[in-house]
């Protein structure tokens, strides 16, 4: 709300004097007496239009700034109403007040009902006025703030539609695979054989289910195998234990073992005399499915495959009320993904 013209200091400023000198003008129309136009910045009467301008704008933007909080829970039917007799109210009790003041103690009687009268239509004019400007402005900021919050979203989605197409093209994976692929086709075909199959099956896999939204935990865990054994001709001491027991009714985003596990792969140090040995469990309460593996962290870290735990957060959000988390505690890393659980029943129905 502090965006808004009412509470710019320019318009508190050049307002009221522009306002003040009008309400003269228009007073001295309405009584006809053009002969103190002369004396127009010389005379009185003209810095108490002005000075009552400014009470009452002043005393409009008081009583929004104050009533801001309420009324934005309101209906727009119920905020225009309240907000016009508010600010109504407010203003033209407090320019009849000052006005009041003025007689008594300045000029030395007291303003005739019609005199009065006068005044209060025209600030009355002028709060009216004044609502219709701050509604304008108002709702022309509220659209483009929408505006502007669906570009965000609409680039935050395909910034996300292009990282899920990295991620199932997956070019470091890809690479490493085919160069691995040309050394075993110099010894042995077969097993150069079983290779693309395995990379082929990882790769169908994501291309098939890109576009679902979830999958279940069988499916992941046979694009997971595959992965596994692919993995395993670089790095034989690899080793996934699976100890979940019914996975049918069980739902993970598509690729999410896959993403994490070559991102495990890719940060931690591996050799015959520090295997690496990735466990797969449900916690307790059925929760969470649990990847937890003995850190070995490497010195580079693979900022790439880093940055899929925060975009599997973010995507788990939409699906879960658990968050997607990672632990590490003592030497043991530990990511848990939230499940989503499909009921049967409800299926069959």
């Amino acid at each position: 709300m502090n965006r808004l013209f009412i509470h710019q200091a320019l318009f508190r400023i050049l307002a009221a004097p522009v306002l003040g000198v009008m309400v003269y003008l228009l007073i001295l129309l309405i009584n006809n007496d053009f002969s103190e136009l002369e004396n127009i910045f010389s005379g009185v009467e003209v810095y108490v239009c002005i000075g009552l301008a400014f009470i009452s704008l002043e005393a409009m933007r008081f009583t929004l700034s104050v009533s801001e909080k309420w009324l934005s829970k309101q209906s727009i039917r119920r905020r225009i109403t309240v907000q016009l007799l508010a600010t109504l109210s407010v203003s033209l009790t407090l320019v009849a007040l000052a006005i009041w003041a003025y007689y008594i103690w300045i000029v030395g009687f007291a303003i005739s009902t019609n005199e009065l009268s006068v005044f209060l239509a025209i600030y009355g004019s002028i709060g009216l006025l004044y609502n219709a400007l701050f509604f304008s402005n108002f709702y022309l900021n509220r659209e483009n703030t929408l505006l502007i919050q669906q570009e965000r979203k609409l680039r935050e989605k395909l910034e996300s539609d292009f990282i899920s197409f990295r991620n199932d093209i997956n070019p470091d994976l890809l690479y490493e695979s085919l160069e691995n692929l040309i050394l075993t086709l110099q010894h042995n075909v077969d097993k150069a054989e079983e290779q693309i199959d395995y990379l082929a099956g990882i790769y169908r896999y994501g291309l098939i289910n890109r576009h679902k939204e979830l999958i279940s935990l069988e499916e992941e865990l046979q694009a997971a195998d595959h992965l596994i054994k692919l993995l395993n001709y670089k790095h034989p001491q690899l080793n996934l234990l699976n100890a979940v027991g019914d996975t049918r009714n069980i739902q993970l985003i598509p690729g999410s073992l896959l993403v994490t596990i070559d991102s495990i792969v890719r940060n931690t140090l591996i050799s015959k005399e520090s295997p690496l040995v990735i466990r797969l469990y449900l916690e307790e309460g059925d929760e969470y499915l649990v990847l937890q593996h003995t850190l070995n962290d490497r010195l580079l870290l693979h900022q790439d495959s880093l940055q899929a735990y925060d975009r599997l957060k973010r995507s788990y959000a939409f699906f879960s009320e658990n968050p997607f988390v990672q632990v590490k505690a003592g030497k043991e890393n530990y990511i848990k993904f939230p499940l989503v659980q499909i009921d049967e029943e409800v299926n069959h129905e």
